[in-house]
């Protein structure tokens, strides 16, 4: 054989080695990305999150927005705080025929665990092919405790219907999310803060209470005393929703009319500063009073004086505003029904 044509035969013998070497190697490193696609599927999740691409992160899960979900765009998104600022990622495991992968996720200062479940859409033996399952957002799930015309926004956006004294649930991507609040009156207010999201199998429902402020305390007490002040200047036995009563006969038959109410010690009134039930509840401590008036026999008629001992009293209820902002006392028992 000619040195060229032995020459020729060894390079490709050559040629053959290397692809076959080639193949091997692809073979090899195919099987171990179709093996590690699950990891790489949420790393880009998390990594578009972690950008604030909220949009990029939802076609990679599979997460589809409709009309109501207001804060699952790219510029909701934006306003966001306490968003994912580094992850790691786990091995696939499969167990019982489930594959899934755990990430660890940092938000601030806080750690949390997220799994993602994987559904096998094909490949060959030791080759698969994955497909990442459907992924449930996050959840944000507000009340606004408050009185009708209180009006808020989140992430910048106010929501078409503005429930009051209600949950309010939006979905969501991991996030804290900016709420702002605007009171029709100046006597209470709710506080701008961040209602954070959470997994949808544990939402958590933030309460937003509205909060009196010191004019609102100095009104809300104004008309407490101005509602126990028009009790004192009733003249009857028992004055409807008052904290105090007398008998209007006597034991022995006498009619009791013409009542003077006397004030000795007009009681502490705490305010709650806090929207609860309805209002802003207030509790008083015990004052004392003390009623004169006449008597009439049932006999013949004739009259006289007559007078109590001091006794002591005390009330609740709860304070509204009106519609003309203006505040308005209602007296409650301790079991929450009105009096009067």
């Amino acid at each position: 054989m000619e040195k060229s044509t032995r020459t020729a035969l060894w390079l490709g013998a050559t040629a053959a080695v290397l692809a076959t070497l080639a193949g091997a190697v692809m073979s090899v490193a195919t099987i171990g990305m179709a093996q590690e696609l699950p990891r790489t599927l949420v790393a880009r999740y998390l990594t578009a999150l972690e950008h604030g691409k909220a949009e990029q992160a939802m076609r990679i899960a599979g997460i589809h927005r409709s009309a109501g979900d207001i804060l699952l765009t790219d510029t909701a998104y934006a306003k966001a705080t306490h968003r994912i600022t580094s992850f790691t990622v786990g091995h696939p495991v499969t167990r019982s025929g489930r594959t899934t992968v755990e990430a660890v996720l940092t938000q601030g200062d806080q750690e949390q665990r997220r799994t993602f479940a994987f559904e096998r859409t094909g490949g060959l033996p030791g080759v698969p092919l994955w497909r990442m399952a459907k992924v449930a957002p996050d959840t944000v799930s507000f009340e606004v405790q408050a009185p009708d015309g209180m009006t808020y926004s989140i992430a910048g956006i106010r929501p078409e219907k503005q429930a009051l004294r209600t949950i309010v649930t939006f979905r969501a991507l991991p996030g804290s999310y900016p709420m702002s609040f605007t009171s029709p009156n100046a006597a209470y207010r709710i506080w701008d803060a961040d209602v954070p999201s959470s997994p949808s199998d544990r939402a958590k429902t933030t309460r937003f209470p509205a909060q009196l402020s010191s004019d609102g305390d100095t009104a809300a007490r104004a008309a407490v005393d101005a509602w126990l002040d028009a009790c004192l200047a009733t003249t009857v036995p028992d004055p409807a929703g008052c904290p105090f009563v007398v008998d209007d006969t006597t034991d022995d038959g006498y009619t009791v009319s013409g009542v003077q109410w006397k004030l000795d010690q007009r009681p502490l009134v705490a305010v709650d500063s806090s929207w609860a039930h309805g209002g802003w509840m207030v509790s008083s401590d015990e004052g004392t009073v003390e009623a004169s008036g006449t008597v009439t026999s049932p006999t013949d008629g004739s009259t006289g004086p007559a007078s109590t001992d001091p006794f002591s009293f005390q009330y609740f209820g709860s304070v509204t505003f009106g519609p003309d902002g203006a505040p308005v006392f209602t007296p409650q028992y301790e079991d929450g029904t009105t009096q009067g």
